[in-house]
């Protein structure tokens, strides 16, 4: 009786512990994004906008706010929502939108499909959040264990049918920056082509490789590098996945 109270006492305490490891890991995705979004909006010289993400619960939606003509105010929209990881943006007040280009109309999708990605993206954050893709220091090779991950992610997937799924690939600031753009793009692709290999259509998945341009966290130790090298999954409206796959990144 003992010993099976340990073993139950163990288990739990391992749940809580991914539960745990999941939260911080999705939180540390949306401050990253508020911190990019803020640095964007003062290097253009938008400073009469502020901008925050929703945090309960937490998601890739960001709210703008401020005293700024309805120039500049369409300025900031389209500089938010073209930050990679960023599903939907809007003024406080208004509608969300997902495409704030030149000719947009600023509609908005239509709830069905806002709620579609925002399942979407949760399932997904949650497989990744718990297991890690990883890979070897200069190499895309996809381990036996980052293939058991994309039989999941495959599987969650298949649920988002009719939307774009955005693959990033992410590495750490050590060596020369055009050869770890160029490894990224490599990691990114694999990444796709195993989706595909699982019954994922090609023409929902795109892959970028950012290299270390993107960092997670700041510094250069063996925690930070960790968290830096990794495949980052963002769900949006299909439209949008012609648009990122058209101009991809060449070069770790």
């Amino acid at each position: 009786m003992e010993v099976g109270g340990k073993i139950f006492a163990g288990t739990i305490a391992t749940v809580l512990l991914g539960l745990a490891s999941h939260a911080m890991n999705a939180e540390s995705i949306v401050d990253k994004l508020e911190q990019d979004a803020r640095t964007e909006l003062e290097a253009r010289g938008l400073d009469g906008a502020t901008v925050s993400f929703d945090r309960d619960p937490l998601s890739r939606s960001a709210v703008l706010d401020g005293e700024l003509p309805d120039e500049a105010k369409q300025e900031a929209l389209a500089a938010v929502l073209a930050i990679p990881g960023v599903s939907t943006a809007r003024w406080r007040g208004e509608e969300p939108v997902t495409d704030a280009g030149e000719g947009s109309t600023g509609d908005s999708a239509d709830p069905a499909t806002e709620a579609k990605i925002a399942d979407c993206q949760a399932e997904v954050d949650k497989i990744v959040g718990e297991r890690k893709i990883t890979f070897r220091s200069g190499s895309a090779y996809v381990s036996p264990e980052a293939n058991r991950i994309l039989d999941d992610l495959a599987e969650a997937l298949k649920a988002c049918s009719g939307l774009a799924v955005a693959v990033g690939g992410h590495t750490d600031d050590n060596g020369n920056a055009q050869v770890n753009k160029t490894m990224s793009q490599e990691r990114a692709d694999r990444i796709k082509a195993g989706l595909v290999e699982r019954g994922i259509s090609e023409s929902q998945l795109t892959a970028t490789g950012f290299g270390s341009e993107q960092p997670l966290v700041q510094g250069s130790d063996a925690a930070a590098d960790a968290q830096n090298r990794r495949i980052e999954f963002t769900i949006g409206p299909a439209a949008a996945a012609a648009a990122v796959d058209a101009d991809p990144q060449q070069g770790e």
